[in-house]
């Protein structure tokens, strides 16, 4: 009986950072307090320019912070991570659990090997990463909630020979 796996979606979780908010909050309250003290400010580039990176900055965050990301989607054919294209599971050879360096940090993730030759279109990210801890075809465990990379890994380890 083939079994018939829904698309599973899974998403990156941030940790909130607060403190970016609330210092841009801060440089937004005193750039704006500057217009009360000296109102010809208004006319002044400089004023426009600290104003826009405040809300430039307030958007971001939000951004990361509001919005969800998708980090993977699974189906019974393919695998699909970040926004690169999906990669079939019949050109996976196997996964292996493994640590990546990352600013002085050992993260941990689940690095997806391919069988030589592999006919697939590698988007510029892939390509720099090839060669790097994180491979073409990386997952970032440490950025899921822990449900989320307990459930990946299942369902890797399900699809394909893991190693590690």
């Amino acid at each position: 009986m083939k079994s018939t796996m829904l698309p599973q979606v899974f998403y990156y979780r941030f940790k909130t950072n607060y403190v970016w908010l609330i210092l841009t909050l801060l440089l937004l309250w005193s750039v704006l307090s500057l217009l009360d003290c000296v109102p010809k400010f208004i006319y002044w580039w400089e004023f426009w320019g600290m104003l826009g990176s405040c809300v430039y900055s307030l958007a971001l965050w939000a951004f990361k912070y509001l919005k969800k990301h998708k980090m993977a989607v699974i189906d019974d054919k393919y695998i699909k991570i970040d926004h690169c294209r999906p990669l079939p599971w019949r050109l996976v050879a196997c996964a292996e659990m493994k640590t990546a360096h990352c600013c002085f940090k050992k993260l941990p993730i689940i690095a997806i090997r391919t069988k030589k030759p592999i006919k697939y279109k590698f988007n510029p990210l892939q390509r720099l990463c090839a060669k790097s801890d994180f491979t073409a075809f990386s997952i970032a465990l440490y950025a899921l909630s822990e449900d989320d990379a307990k459930k990946i890994t299942e369902i890797i380890a399900q699809k394909t020979i893991l190693l590690g």
